[in-house]
C-alpha cells in the first residue's frame, strides 16, 4: 500500500472542510460589505435630501458615514486574500523559477502575517486608549476600530486555510502565521533594537522596495515599511500608526471614491453604458476604422459618468472587442484600442485618480476636474486620428454608413439620461452646489433609478453581485489610501519633500528641464506601480518642488495623472493591458506590441499638456472671468 493512501480521504475531507469554511465566510462578509455600502449610500443621500430639502443636516450623519466606510475597508481586506485581489507588483516573481517563486511567496505571507499582528495588537491598544463618547451617535469613540481585530483574525483564517483550499502546501499558511507570532511575541524588542541605528527614511525606503519587489501587496509593503521606520526613529507608536491608517482612509472627501466606483458598476450592470456606445456609433461609426473610433469615443463619454479606468477597460473588452474582431480587426489591436481608450476615465471628470490626487495634495476637486477636460479631449482626438491612419494602412473600412441627423438625435435622446449625469456632477461641484461626496451619492441613486425603473436591466441577484464587487474594490482602494498615511507621515516628518524641493533648483532652475525630470520619474513609477499607489507616494514628494519652481499645482496634478495612465499601458505592470488580456484571453505581449503606436501618440499629447499649461487650466481661468 502507498504510504500516503490512507491520508488521501482525510486530505480531501480537510480540503472540503476548509473550502466550506471559506465559502461561508465569503458569503457572510459579502452580505456585510453589501449592507454597509448600501447603508453608506442611504445615509449620505438622506443627508443630502435633508440639507437641500429642509435646510438642515442629520446630526451624526457624517460620523456614521465615516464609520460605515471604515467597516467596508476593514472587512474587505480579508476577502481579498482568497482571490489574490490585493494590488502587487509581480515583475520579479514571475520571471523566477517555481522554487524561487515559492520561497518569495512564503516571505510575502510572513510580511502580511507579521504586519497583521502589528495592526491587531496596536489596534487593541488604541481602543483601550481612546476614551469618551461620540455625542451625535451615542457610541464610544473606539467603535469604528472594532472591525480591526475582526479583520485581522479573519485574515489569519484566510491565510491559514488557503493551502487546504488550494490542495497544496496545506500547512504552510499555519506555519507562517505561527512563525510571525513567535517573532512578534519573543523577539519584538530585538527587532526594535536592530533598526535603532538606521535612518528612518532609508529603513522605510529599502524595506518598502524589497517587500514590493518580492510581490508583497502594495498596502502591506507600505505598512510594514512604516512600522520598520518607526522602529528606527521612534516617531509614531504602533497605535498611532493604526490611527493614521484609519483616519487617512476615511476622510469625508474619500467617501466619494466608493460612490463613483459603485455608480460606474451600476451603469455597466444596468446596461446604461450601452446607450453611450450607441450614441458614439451614430456619431463616428462611419469613419475609417469605425468600431475602433466608437471604442475611443465611448470611453470618453463613459468617463463623464464613471471615473474608473479599470471598469472601462473591463466593460469595453466584454462589449466592444468581440464586435471588433467579428468585423475584421485583429484581437491584439482591438484590445490595444480598448486599453488606450480606458486611460480617459481617469483624466476626464469625474476622475477617481484626480479625486485621490486632490485629497493627497490638498487641491480643489472642482478645479482639477475642470483641468482634466481639455487634456482628455486632446488625447481622445489624437488617438482617433491615429486609428484613422492605421485603418488606411491596414484596410479597415467604415463599419456603417453615415447616420442621418434623425438617427443621431434619436441616439442622443436615448443616451441623454446618462449624459445628463456628467453635467450634474461636474457643474454641481464646480459651482459649489454639491460636494464631490454628495455628487457621488447622487450618481449612485440616479444610476440605480435608471437601471431599475427606466431600463429595467438587472435582477436582484445581479444587483447584489454588482454592489458586492464594488464594495470590495472600494475597500482595497481605501486600505491603500490608509496604508499610505503613516508612510507619508514619515516622509514629511523627516523633511523629505522639503529636501527635494530645495535640492532640485540646485540641479537646474530651468522649469522645462524640471518638468521633464518629473515626467521621467512619473513614467517610471507608472510602469511599476498601481496608479493610486503612485499618486499617494509621489504627490507629497514632487508637488512641493514643482510649486516652488513656479508650476501651477492644478496643471501639475493633471500631468501626474496623464503620466500614470500612460504607465497603465506600459510593461511590466500595464494594468489596463492586463485587464483586456485577461477578459479577452489575448496574449498580453501581443497587446503590448499593438499599443506601441498609441504610446507614441499619448507621449506627444503628454508633452503638449506638460508644456502648454493652458490646455489644463484654460477652462478654469475662463470660468473665473465670467
Amino acid at each position: 500500500m502507498h504510504p500516503d493512501a490512507t491520508d488521501a480521504p482525510s486530505a480531501d475531507g480537510m480540503q472540503r472542510f476548509a473550502r466550506l469554511i471559506l465559502n461561508v465566510l465569503d458569503t457572510v462578509l459579502g452580505i456585510v460589505l453589501t449592507t454597509a455600502l448600501t447603508a453608506l449610500v442611504l445615509v449620505i443621500f438622506a443627508n443630502v435630501v435633508a440639507r437641500y430639502g429642509f435646510g438642515s443636516s442629520y446630526i451624526g450623519a457624517l460620523d456614521l458615514a465615516r464609520w460605515l466606510f471604515i467597516t467596508v475597508i476593514l472587512l474587505g481586506i480579508p476577502m481579498a486574500h482568497r482571490n489574490y485581489a490585493h494590488v502587487a507588483v509581480s515583475l520579479l516573481v514571475d520571471s523566477l523559477p517555481e522554487k524561487a517563486r515559492h520561497v518569495l511567496q512564503v516571505v510575502t505571507n510572513f510580511i502580511i502575517a507579521y504586519t497583521t499582528l502589528m495592526l491587531m495588537f496596536a489596534g487593541a491598544d488604541l481602543m483601550r486608549m481612546i476614551g469618551g463618547m461620540n455625542v451625535s451617535l451615542g457610541l464610544p469613540q473606539w467603535t469604528p476600530y472594532l472591525g480591526l481585530p475582526i479583520s485581522c483574525a479573519l485574515t489569519f483564517v484566510y491565510l491559514a486555510l488557503r493551502g487546504f483550499d488550494e490542495g497544496k502546501r496545506r500547512w504552510e499558511g499555519v506555519i507562517v502565521i505561527a512563525a510571525a507570532a513567535v517573532i512578534y511575541g519573543l523577539f519584538q524588542e530585538d527587532v526594535f533594537r536592530v533598526f535603532h541605528s538606521f535612518n528612518p527614511v532609508w529603513a522605510m525606503g529599502v524595506t518598502f522596495a524589497i517587500a514590493l519587489a518580492i510581490g508583497t501587496p502594495v498596502s502591506f509593503a507600505m505598512l510594514f515599511a512604516a512600522f520598520i521606520a518607526n522602529f528606527a526613529g521612534d516617531m509614531l507608536p504602533a497605535p498611532a500608526v493604526v490611527q493614521n491608517v484609519v483616519n487617512g482612509s476615511s476622510k469625508f472627501l474619500m467617501l466619494a471614491i466608493p460612490f463613483f466606483i459603485l455608480a460606474g458598476a451600476l451603469m455597466n450592470a444596468g446596461g446604461l453604458t450601452s446607450r453611450l456606445m450607441d450614441f458614439a456609433y451614430a456619431l463616428v461609426g462611419h469613419f475609417r476604422g469605425g468600431m475602433a473610433q466608437v471604442n475611443i469615443l465611448s470611453s470618453a463619454l463613459y468617463a463623464g459618468v464613471s471615473g474608473s479606468s479599470y471598469s472601462d477597460a473591463a466593460m469595453g473588452t466584454k462589449l466592444l472587442v468581440p464586435q471588433m474582431v467579428k468585423r475584421g480587426y485583429s484581437a491584439p489591436f482591438s484590445c490595444a484600442v480598448t486599453a488606450a481608450g480606458a486611460t480617459l476615465p481617469n483624466i476626464i471628470p469625474p476622475s477617481i485618480a484626480l479625486l485621490l490626487l486632490a485629497a493627497t495634495g490638498n487641491l480643489s476637486v472642482g478645479q482639477l476636474w475642470l483641468a482634466g477636460l481639455m487634456p482628455g479631449a486632446l488625447m481622445a482626438v489624437m488617438m482617433m486620428g491615429l486609428i484613422y491612419f492605421i485603418s488606411i494602412k491596414r484596410g479597415y473600412a467604415a463599419d456603417t454608413e453615415r447616420a442621418g441627423l434623425r438617427q443621431k438625435m434619436g441616439a442622443f435622446v436615448y443616451s441623454l439620461p446618462v449624459l445628463s449625469l456628467a453635467f450634474v456632477i461636474i457643474g454641481g461641484i464646480r459651482f459649489g452646489i454639491v460636494t464631490p461626496t454628495e455628487a457621488g451619492v447622487l450618481a449612485v441613486v440616479f444610476s440605480f433609478l435608471l437601471g431599475t425603473f427606466v431600463y429595467r436591466s438587472w435582477t436582484a441577484r445581479s444587483l447584489y453581485q454588482t454592489v458586492r464587487v464594488a464594495a470590495q474594490e472600494a475597500a482595497l482602494i481605501g486600505f491603500l489610501i490608509g496604508a499610505a498615511s503613516p508612510f507619508a507621515f514619515v516622509l514629511i516628518a523627516e523633511q523629505v519633500p522639503q529636501s527635494i524641493a530645495d535640492s532640485l533648483p540646485g540641479i537646474t532652475d530651468n522649469k522645462i528641464l524640471l518638468l521633464l525630470m518629473a515626467n521621467v520619474i512619473l513614467l517610471i513609477f507608472g510602469m511599476l506601480l498601481d496608479t493610486g499607489a503612485s499618486i499617494l507616494v509621489l504627490t507629497p514628494l514632487l508637488m512641493p518642488a514643482m510649486v516652488a519652481a513656479g508650476v501651477d499645482p492644478i496643471h501639475f496634478g493633471v500631468v501626474i495623472v496623464v503620466n500614470l495612465m500612460i504607465g497603465g499601458l506600459t510593461p511590466p505592470v500595464g494594468m489596463l493591458a492586463f485587464i483586456t488580456s485577461s477578459v479577452s484571453r489575448t496574449p498580453v505581449h501581443q497587446i503590448f506590441r499593438a499599443l506601441l503606436p498609441f504610446l507614441a501618440v499619448l507621449t506627444i499629447a503628454l508633452m503638449l499638456i506638460t508644456y502648454i499649461p493652458w490646455i489644463s487650466i484654460g477652462i478654469g481661468h475662463l470660468l473665473e472671468q465670467l
